[in-house]
């Protein structure tokens, strides 16, 4: 019997803990984390990401390393990744790790500095999270699919050209794969932009964003 994979989410919120539900009904195992102790996140989980597993936010990267595809979700508010260590993903021993920046830009909310920098120059966001959590393999996806929709949006019974198609964007090709096997398993059909540079169209005001998609649609915006 293979031993099954594991999948860390950096964020319990209302989309981080819709991430968790479709891996868990995907039979994926999830572990996840926030700024509250296990112990305390516990019974939010059995609320809503039943079956999640808490962890300290130091060992989120842990066992998707050695027991899976080695992808850490980040899944929390771009105005608070102020208060998420980089170290916890940078030192998770794994130099394969990656990263899936499932974050959003809101113009109404005050970023951090070196988040809000390459955005001042017209450079999708994931440029300031790749620059953060610089020894990781990031990768944007996740992010331009309401936490409301993913649920009833993913189906892995459905054969993939009648999936709903989403996006994504990473400069290593090995990290990409991987994420598109995940997302393969949880029930879309992926659909690569190119490298990180590509991302605009999956960000908020973008023409990809929150919007049902197929295949062509995406394809017309790939490098």
């Amino acid at each position: 019997m293979s031993e099954q994979q594991v999948v860390g989410i950096l964020g319990s919120g209302r989309a981080g803990t819709a991430f968790a539900r479709v891996m868990l009904r995907a039979g994926i195992g999830v572990d996840m984390c926030s700024t509250r102790p296990p112990k305390a996140l516990q019974h939010h989980l059995k609320i809503y990401a039943p079956g999640a597993v808490p962890v300290w936010p130091w060992q989120v990267a842990a066992r998707t390393s050695t027991h899976g595809p080695g992808i850490v979700i980040l899944a929390v508010p771009q105005e608070e990744l102020d208060e998420v260590d980089p170290g916890w993903v940078n030192n998770a021993g794994s130099a394969d790790l990656v990263l899936v920046d499932a974050t959003n830009t809101w113009h109404d909310e005050e970023l951090p500095g070196w988040l809000q920098a390459p955005i001042d120059e017209q450079l999708p966001s994931s440029y300031g999270i790749a620059g953060r959590f610089s020894r990781t393999k990031v990768v944007k996806a996740l992010n331009h699919i309401s936490h409301h929709d993913i649920e009833a949006a993913a189906n892995p019974d459905l054969p993939l050209e009648q999936r709903r198609a989403v996006a994504l964007a990473g400069d290593d090709g090995q990290a990409r794969g991987r994420v598109m096997n995940l997302l393969m398993l949880i029930g879309f059909d992926p659909v690569s932009l190119g490298g990180l540079c590509a991302s605009h169209p999956i960000e908020p005001d973008g023409p990809l964003f929150d919007r049902p998609l197929r295949r062509e649609d995406i394809l017309r915006f790939a490098r």
